[in-house]
């Protein structure tokens, strides 16, 4: 059995560190906040766009200079760039991509020789 000394001493304990655990709960959502900036709507991160289009990011960030397409670098080093923009220029010059037969690499003047998975977009 616990006596009233130790019982008030566990009670003290247990303040303490439920006020710690909320200092640290503030802290940690303070860092969230600060760090957790959202990609603005009608953006994508290139190497998504890449991806989808089956080219190297790479590839993908020389098509978007090339066709006008805005590229915003992000702090972790990436691009975001604008979707439906990029996916426009993106179907236009990959369908005007020539690929000699049997070859693995297609060829276009804006992006030069490149390796594209998953055909010619629709």
């Amino acid at each position: 059995m616990i006596n009233r000394n130790e019982f008030d001493a566990l009670v003290n304990r247990v303040e303490v560190l439920s006020g710690r655990v909320r200092d640290l709960e503030g802290k940690i959502q303070a860092l969230t906040e600060s760090q957790g900036r959202e990609i603005p709507s009608g953006m994508a991160p290139v190497t998504a766009l890449a991806a989808e289009y089956g080219i190297s990011t790479k590839k993908a960030e020389e098509l978007a200079r090339n066709t006008g397409v805005m590229l915003v670098k992000c702090k972790g080093g990436g691009y975001i760039a604008f979707e439906e923009k990029f996916r426009d220029s993106a179907r236009q010059v990959l369908r005007g991509a020539k690929r000699k037969y049997g070859s693995a690499y297609w060829y276009h003047p804006l992006l030069g020789k490149f390796q594209m998975s998953g055909g010619i977009p629709k």
